[in-house]
């Protein structure tokens, strides 16, 4: 019966070394192609943990010396507890990213370490050390596990904190079991035969967790780099379909204009600068270019949001107007008359307009529309 509790305890160990080296290898990969700090964190955990295990299985399998036998229990010591640290310090970066903690996680892990090398010299007896360490590791567990469930990052990173909880739970367990061996009582140890089935599935679901979190985190970026990729491409768009001067429309946006227009009906508007060359050559074109846009700017307050307005070219603005009427347009222009004749000498030079208004009907052709407009507009500048 004694040699079937040892066959089951080897077994039960190498079955956990075996899932823990898988799991440290699908970390590292991941690490490879996920550059996310939790990613790292928890592929050094990992490795940590395979460290400790290793140490167990040496201990197990191996003919080794008191000296040798207390330095694997050293290293399944720290090994355990580096692993706990650093499993929880990736589901802060998860929860948390890019908000840097006050202690830097490999520091902690190292004390931990330090910390478990003392332990592992000075217990006792290996009981004595395993029962200290499992409290410890279990405790880091649970509070981490509580904290995720507090405050989750998704309702996917809920299960990362259960799962550390679970694991938490486990290790108390292990400590609750090794509580009567303090005196002399072994009636517990029955359950380390098989314990390492149980953390075999513990881990197992604590990577199972961690790589849902992952996923879920991953998703969000590429949903965050998407609305940033929207964004960029409507400022490109803006900054293509723009006039720089005057920040108006340009020819690029003439063909929706012109759309609208035929779908609707509506009334085609040429505005132009009359006498524009002179006042570069007596003001310079600085003035001329804040004359230009200060009567784009009086065009797009006199006109509706839904109107086009566009900087054909020079000292050209079109305005597109979908469902006006041509009355109603040269309402709007003799208003824009009206504010170029106030304008005081500290605004700029005074200038005029000359404006060709031609409306059409729903289905007509827009582009002898523009013609039209066009038309106008030169015979009322020649006309002055």
């Amino acid at each position: 019966m004694q040699e079937v509790a040892i066959i089951l305890n080897r077994l039960s160990i190498a079955v956990q070394f075996a899932v823990v080296i898988c799991l440290f290898g699908y970390f590292l990969l991941l690490a490879q192609f996920v550059r996310l700090r939790e990613v790292r964190l928890w592929m050094l955990a990992w490795l940590a943990d395979a460290v400790a295990l290793m140490a167990v299985f040496v201990h197990a399998y191996a003919d080794i010396s008191p000296i040798g036998d207390r330095t694997a229990l050293v290293l399944y010591l720290a090994g355990k507890a580096i692993f706990a640290i650093l499993i929880v310090s990736g589901a802060r970066h998860h929860l948390r990213p890019g908000v840097e903690p006050k202690v830097n996680s490999l520091f902690l892990a190292a004390v931990v370490a330090g910390w478990s090398l003392i332990l592992g010299l000075a217990a006792p007896s290996l009981w004595q050390a395993q029962l200290a360490e499992s409290t410890g590791v279990g405790v880091i567990f649970v509070v981490g596990g509580v904290t995720v469930l507090r405050k989750p990052r998704s309702a996917v990173s809920r299960w990362l904190g259960l799962a550390m909880l679970f694991e938490g739970v486990v290790f108390l367990c292990s400590a609750a079991f090794l509580v009567p061996a303090l005196w002399g009582n072994l009636v517990g140890f029955k359950y380390f035969n098989y314990s390492s089935f149980i953390d075999a599935w513990a881990e197992l679901m604590l990577a199972l967790a961690c790589i849902a979190a992952l996923s879920d985190r991953r998703e969000e970026l590429l949903h965050y780099a998407n609305r940033e990729l929207l964004v960029s491409q409507e400022r490109l768009s803006r900054l293509v379909d723009t006039d720089p001067l005057t920040d108006l429309a340009n020819r690029r946006c003439l063909r929706r204009a012109m759309d609208s227009l035929s779908a609707s009906g509506g009334t085609v508007i040429f505005v132009d600068i009359n006498q524009f060359k002179q006042i570069n050559d007596l003001y310079g074109h600085a003035v001329g270019d804040a004359t230009l846009q200060r009567l784009a700017r009086l065009i797009v307050d006199q006109f509706r949001p839904e109107d086009h307005v566009i900087r054909w070219g020079g000292d050209e603005i079109l305005v597109v107007a979908p469902g006006m009427d041509q009355i109603s347009a040269r309402t709007r222009v003799a208003a824009i008359r009206e504010a170029l004749q106030r304008w005081s000498d500290a605004e700029g030079p005074s200038c005029s307009i000359a404006a060709g208004i031609h409306e059409i009907s729903r289905g007509d052709d827009p582009a002898l529309a523009l013609e039209e407009a066009d038309r106008r507009m030169l015979a009322e500048k020649k006309a002055r």
